[in-house]
């Protein structure tokens, strides 16, 4: 027996009905009271991580020139030297604190709360794969950030690199949450404060990768002085 829940109405007379057709998001929004769902009832089988930066434990932290890593209430903030092409960034390091490297084969998710000092005169990387900076010749998929423009990236070690610029994001100079969707080797979506922004199904690396878990990094692209940014929350998980 399916029965639709009318305006007005509420799940405790139907919670006997077989089926009931209700939006979830309305569920949750309506239904469910702040503070009335416990860990009891929530599982996660997948491997995860997710991290506010209390401390850089488990973390590789470096660049190139006088970088400043440091963490703030909330986050860290990642600063570059003044000089062009200084670098500063944070890379998981698996055996510390994922426990083993992505493997794109299980489909992994990586999201981050970024918000950059002056996008004029910065380069930012955030991606799964590849521990360093985007560059030809190694496995990765993530966001690049050049000026204001906001970019899709992935690229395969062999095949290449599928780069989609993003259009109309919104402005990085404010805080925003990046997410990574590894679905499958046809496809990858990435959002934007939980709105797909692009989906890419071409040269998309697969298999095991011996390297990070997580890369987030910045460099002084345009001789602008000291670069920063900050990310105030990072996660990652796959199955």
């Amino acid at each position: 027996m399916r029965k639709l829940i009318g305006s007005g109405q509420s799940l405790q007379s139907h919670k006997a009905s077989e089926i009931i057709d209700h939006v979830v998001d309305s569920i949750i929004a309506d239904k469910i009271k702040a503070g009335e769902v416990d860990f009891s009832k929530i599982t996660n089988n997948h491997n995860f991580i997710f991290t506010t930066f209390d401390s850089l434990d488990g973390w590789d932290t470096g660049g190139v020139g006088a970088e400043t890593i440091t963490c703030v209430l909330g986050g860290t903030k990642l600063e570059t030297g003044a000089n062009n092409n200084d670098t500063a960034y944070i890379t998981a390091v698996p055996s510390n604190g994922f426990g083993e490297n992505p493997n794109f084969d299980n489909n992994p998710i990586a999201q981050a709360l970024i918000k950059i000092m002056d996008k004029a005169n910065a380069e930012t990387h955030f991606h799964i794969g590849f521990e360093g900076f985007q560059a030809a010749g190694q496995d990765y998929v993530g966001f690049f950030f050049d000026d204001s423009k906001v970019y899709a990236v992935c690229r395969d070690s062999v095949s290449g690199e599928t780069k989609s610029e993003i259009t109309s994001p919104p402005d990085p100079e404010d805080p925003h949450i990046y997410r990574i969707v590894y679905v499958s080797d046809s496809e990858v979506n990435f959002y934007i404060d939980g709105v797909l922004k692009k989906t890419i199904t071409t040269k998309i690396p697969t298999g095991d990768n011996e390297s990070s878990t997580i890369f987030i990094g910045v460099k002084n692209s345009h001789n602008g002085g000291q670069q920063s940014i900050g990310v105030f929350h990072a996660l990652f998980q796959q199955e």
